[in-house]
Parts: C-alpha cells; sequence; structure tokens
C-alpha cells in the first residue's frame, strides 16, 4: 500500500466507500491509483466493499454503489431513497435453491465426543462454503449440520442452475477427500446428499428486529429440502426444472417421480452422477441449432480476415456482444464455412469458475488437443505429448515447460525445471505462442477463444504476446467477450473490434419463423415475440420456443391459429436467470427499474419523480443508467421526457 504508515485499512475502506457513494460508480484501476494499492490490498478492498459492507456490486472492472437497494444496514440509506430501498426489500425473482445435509448425522454426532462433533461439523461446513464460494453461491443459512443455499441471489447469472449443480458435485468431491483424515482420527466416514431445485421465490427480510435475516420464501426451498431427502449417500438429486436449465451438461439418472413428503404434485427426480464436459448448449446438439439471421456481414468480415490469413497476414478479430447476442452462434457459423478446408481449429473457453486459476483455458485446451484423459498412465500422457509437439517446438526445451503445465511427470531424460516461479512462467509463455505459431507454419490455424470477460490474467497476457506476434504468420485469432470487457492490448492494424448489433423487427420475426418450419405463425403470436425479445437472438430463439410449446396453438392446414392471449405467457424459466443477472448489474438503478414497471410499458418522467421519492439528481442518474443499459428508450428531455422499456 501506498497511503503511508498513518493510514490504516480500514480508513481506506471508509474512504473508498465515500467516494463509491459520492460517484456512483468507479472503476477498480481507479481505486487502485487514488489510494495507490498493490494487487492483493485491492482485492482485500474489493471484498470488504462488495461481500463485507454490501455497499457495492462488482460489474467486472467497475464497482457501483447499491446501498439504495436495501442490502446496507437501514441507518446507511439516505432518507431520500427510501421509497425505492422499501420497493426492493422483499422482490420475486428465479432461484436456484441447494439443500445439503450430513448422511446419518444423528448416529455419527452420538458417537462422538460434543467438542469432536463440533470440530467435524466446521470442517464440513468451511469445506461446503468454499465449493460455494467458487461458484459465487450464497449461504442463506447453516441449518445444524445442514446448508441452505442460494443461487441467484444475492446475485443473479445467466447460468445459476449449471453453478448449482457444479457446487453440488464440487462438495461431494471435497467431502470425500476427508474421508482418509475423518476414519485415522475420529472413525467415521463423512458423506452428504444434496436436493436441488429451480423456481420462483419471494425474496426478503424476516424475523423481528432483534433478529432478522433474509430468506426466500415459496414452494421452491420446500421442494429443494423433499429432493434432498429423496437423495443417496454422496449423491445430488435435481428436479425436471433444473435439468431443463442445463440440457446436456450432465450426465444424469431419472428416479422418476418419488412421494415427496407434503408436496402433493408429483416431481421427477434426477440423479447427477457426472459432468459431461459439454462447454456450451451450442455443442448439445449441433444438428439442431438455429438458423443464424441478420449476421450476412459479421461472417464476411471474419472470411475476408481468413482469406488475409491463408495469405500469412495474421489477424485478430475481438467479437463484442452482450449475453444472448450471439457471438458463439457466429463463432460456429464460422467454422461450419471452414469445413472444406485445410486449417487447424483451436478452442477454448473461458470460466467464471476459473477466473483465478492461471492459464485455465489454456491447459484445457492442450489437454482437449492431445486427447489427455484424467486417470490415463503417465507414460501415455508423455507420449501424446512428445508427439503433439515434435513436429513444432525443441522437446528438451519444450516438455518440460508443458509437462509442469498440464500435469505430466517426466522421466529423467529430461532436465528437471530449475527456474524462478517468474522466469518459468514467462518461458512458458513465450512456448506457448512459439508452439501456436509453429502449427500455422504448417497450415492456417484458427484459435477461438470465447468469454473472454472472465480471462485470468495470465491468458491476457499470454494473448498479448500471440497478437503482437502474429501479424506476419497464417493465425487468425477470434475472441469473444461482453461489452465491458476493455482489451488491455494497444490498437493494432491486425486488431479488428466488431460490435454484434440487435437484430433488427424483421430479422427477428425472420428468426421467430425459422424455428416453425413448414408453419406459419399467427401474426399475434409473431408480434410478442419480437416486442419482447428486443433484437435478442436468444430471446427471440426462446420465446418462440415457449409459444410453440405454451399448448396455445392448434394447427390447421399447415398454419398455427391461435386458442387464447399470447401476451399472458410467462417469461421462459430459461431467460429468467439472464434477465435477472443483467438488472442485477445495473446496481443503483435496478430498485429505479423495479418501480418504473409498476407504472406500465411507457411512463412520463414526472410520474415516476412521484412515486420513487428519491432527489433529482438520483432520478436522473438511475434513469440514464438504464437508458445506457438499453432497458429503457427515452424521447425528450427531463422533466418532460417520457420513458418505454424496450422488453414488453
Amino acid at each position: 500500500m501506498g497511503e503511508g504508515p498513518g493510514v490504516s485499512f480500514i480508513e481506506i475502506v471508509q474512504r473508498a466507500g465515500e467516494l463509491l457513494r459520492q460517484r456512483g460508480r468507479i472503476s477498480l484501476r481507479a481505486l487502485q491509483r487514488e489510494f495507490e494499492l498493490d494487487d492483493a490490498t485491492l482485492e482485500d478492498l474489493v471484498e470488504e466493499l462488495v461481500d463485507a459492507q454490501r455497499i457495492a456490486a462488482r460489474e467486472g472492472k467497475i464497482l457501483s454503489w447499491i446501498t439504495c437497494t436495501g442490502t446496507a444496514a437501514p441507518e446507511e440509506a439516505s432518507p431520500e431513497s427510501a421509497g425505492v430501498r422499501q420497493a426492493a426489500e422483499a422482490e420475486r425473482r428465479q432461484l436456484t435453491v441447494l439443500f445439503c445435509d450430513l448422511v446419518d448425522s444423528t448416529r455419527l454426532a452420538a458417537g462422538l465426543d460434543p467438542e469432536d462433533w463440533r470440530e467435524v461439523v466446521r470442517g464440513y461446513q468451511q469445506s461446503a462454503a468454499e465449493v460455494i464460494e467458487r461458484f459465487d453461491g450464497h449461504v442463506a443459512q447453516y441449518l445444524g449440520d445442514g446448508l441452505l443455499v442460494y443461487f441467484g441471489w444475492p446475485r443473479a447469472h445467466e447460468d445459476d442452475a449449471e453453478r448449482a449443480v457444479r457446487a453440488s458435485l464440487g462438495i461431494v468431491d471435497a467431502i470425500g477427500e476427508r474421508h482418509e483424515a475423518l476414519q485415522a482420527k475420529h472413525g467415521i466416514e463423512l458423506a452428504v446428499r444434496v436436493g436441488i431445485h429451480t423456481g420462483p421465490v419471494v425474496v426478503g427480510e424476516m424475523g423481528s428486529r432483534a433478529k432478522s435475516e433474509t430468506l426466500a420464501l415459496g414452494d421452491t426451498t420446500n421442494i429443494a429440502a423433499r429432493l434432498e431427502s429423496v437423495a443417496d449417500s454422496g449423491s445430488v438429486v435435481i428436479s425436471g426444472a433444473t435439468l431443463r436449465l442445463v440440457p446436456g451438461m450432465f450426465v444424469t439418472k431419472d428416479l422418476g417421480a418419488p412421494p415427496l413428503k407434503g408436496i402433493a404434485e408429483p416431481f421427477r427426480a434426477y440423479a447427477v452422477l457426472q459432468a459431461t464436459g459439454v462447454r456450451s448448449r451450442l455443442d448439445v446438439d449441433p444438428g439442431r441449432l438455429t438458423p443464424l439471421v441478420g449476421r450476412d456481414q459479421e461472417v464476411g468480415l471474419l472470411l475476408d480476415r481468413w482469406e488475409g490469413v491463408r495469405e500469412g497476414e495474421g489477424q485478430t478479430v475481438l467479437v463484442l456482444g452482450e449475453a444472448g447476442m450471439g457471438k458463439s452462434r457466429l463463432a460456429r457459423a464460422l467454422r461450419e464455412r471452414l469445413l472444406d478446408e485445410a486449417h487447424t481449429w483451436l478452442e477454448c473457453r473461458c470460466s467464471p469458475y476459473t477466473q483465478n486459476s492461471p492459464l485455465h483455458p489454456t491447459i484445457e485446451l492442450i489437454r482437449q488437443g492431445l486427447a489427455i484423459q484424467e486417470g490415463e498412465a503417465p507414460d501415455s500422457k508423455l507420449q501424446k505429448l512428445e508427439a503433439g509437439l515434435g513436429s513444432a517446438l525443441a522437446l528438451e526445451e519444450a516438455v518440460p515447460l508443458f509437462g509442469a503445465l498440464i500435469g505430466v511427470p517426466l522421466p529423467d531424460r529430461y532436465p528437471q525445471l530449475q527456474l524462478s516461479p517468474e522466469f518459468q512462467r514467462r518461458k512458458t509463455l513465450e512456448a506457448l505462442v512459439a508452439w501456436t505459431l509453429a502449427l500455422g507454419e504448417l497450415q492456417p490455424v484458427l484459435l477461438l477463444i470465447e468469454d473472454l470477460h472472465w480471462a485470468d490474467p495470465s491468458s491476457l497476457e499470454l494473448l498479448g504476446m500471440l497478437i503482437e506476434q502474429s501479424p506476419t504468420t497464417k493465425v487468425l485469432v477470434v475472441l469473444t467477450a461482453r461489452p465491458e470487457f476493455e482489451p488491455p492490448w494497444p490498437a493494432r492494424s491486425s486488431l479488428t473490434s466488431l460490435a454484434l448489433n440487435r437484430l433488427t423487427r424483421r430479422q427477428a420475426r425472420q428468426m421467430a419463423a425459422s424455428l416453425a418450419p413448414g408453419r406459419t405463425l399467427p401474426e399475434a403470436a409473431l408480434e410478442t415475440v419480437v416486442a419482447r425479445a428486443d433484437g435478442i437472438p436468444l430471446y427471440v430463439e426462446e420465446l418462440t420456443k415457449g409459444v410453440l410449446e405454451s399448448g396455445l396453438l392448434t394447427e390447421h392446414e399447415g398454419r398455427y391459429q391461435l386458442e387464447g392471449d399470447v401476451a399472458e405467457l410467462a417469461i421462459p424459466a430459461t431467460l429468467q436467470d439472464s434477465l435477472m443477472a443483467r438488472l442485477d448489474r445495473l446496481s443503483v438503478a435496478k430498485p429505479m427499474a423495479q418501480v418504473a414497471s409498476t407504472l406500465g410499458r411507457e411512463f412520463p418522467y414526472w410520474l415516476l419523480a412521484a412515486v420513487a421519492e428519491v432527489d433529482e439528481p438520483t432520478l436522473r442518474q438511475g434513469l440514464a443508467r438504464l437508458v445506457e443499459a438499453e432497458l429503457l428508450f427515452q424521447r425528450g428531455v427531463a422533466p418532460s421526457a417520457t420513458y418505454t422499456f424496450k422488453h414488453a
């Protein structure tokens, strides 16, 4: 830290909090420079503001002030924000609820001294909490030896159901790893069972002023608890509602519809056996991809850059677009265009689960490219590594570096690495770049790296080196990221940014119609889909599927006829998390959006000002944030402005 010996960390937290309150939003880089913090202290500061004080929300490299959402202590909220805060105290949202419990805990507790049992339970809770934190879940309650966990509150993610299932498998593995130590020390075998369900809840404060907590109420929590009760020892059971949100991502076993105590409606249950390795929903059934609509220019630009690469002019294209805009679908379309050409296709994906694991996407790419399997014999791994590197790099230098990176033990014929950690990291990055460029000498290479907004610093440094050295090689690097991603590399003639725009109404209608091949959708259904989807391809797809599966359509002579009001259809569960995640990222503007939504799709400035009960600067700042996020369309200038929600 550079604040001097007279400034404590708590003082920095207070000053940073006040600065954030005044500005509303501030970048991590600005905080680091303002208080002269090193990287570790900056992360501690962010953790204190976001997780401990809960006065900020993190949006990539930005912190936003969120006190007025009601998550901060009441005395910290200004009187002017009371109206918005009150409206946000309880909210309806989709949640994935996880119940985890120790198996046969009553018998285990009876056989141990209370102090020993406390040590066992605390160790189990700590192991489980570490896994849950890695997937950004929220432990709502510790119920003796049980845990109640929310995925989707206080922060929603587009993949909360997937996070919950992966976290549950991680908990089972973590408890299994403690088996030998517990067996040796206490003579017991510890196991857990987990139940997961996704559905609507109301989240709000419960209890008295002396002792209150924020809980989710509704059948969703009850069903998750009942599913946990039917799970076998060391197993995870999910509902059909959760399974529909993670298609193809896990190997499951159908358990039928077991009776659930107190639940009258039959619920189909599935035991989760393992992850499949599928990285994207597009990989689940490639043969049934939605037709690509409205992206001819974007595909043309990528093909143009590919033509340059074939001539030895290396290129990099950064594709930017919010979630659901079709970045992965565009990359898949490019791959389809290149099927008949000789080339090397390399593909990996950054993940929010591995942001803190240096070079994790590259490690996975190498393992997949060399077909190295978990549990494979070391000799077999080494042979694959040597075969993969032999045609491109000098084995004596490259194999020790790659072996250390991907965890392949080496025989004595290879020299042991005796380098400092930083020098070894640098040499590894250089070897990775050299390997990629050498592959380009054999035939053109297309390297696709998705979701760069979740990349770790080492991966970004590796990409910077590759972008710098690739302009004279046959390598096309295609990167995808969300708009908040800020490239750390300087502008180059070989680097192109490609922003994906929303579909026009005509394109959205064309896409919706293509999802009902051989049939004609009613005009009312098409208009509802187009209005609600707001030009986002994923929304068009899911909303159209929702209409087709609603039971409101009957078929007659190759046309669909509407039997009911399609406008009353609920938003599909597959979009609930995505929409809530987008709303949560608005931080200070979120409660204003919630209040505004009660006024109808269109409302005047003066009406929101009358019901929101916030001061004018706060009101204008919140509305500007909603317009910037493209949730509202503004006509005119305040105070005579009129606003329209872009989603019907």
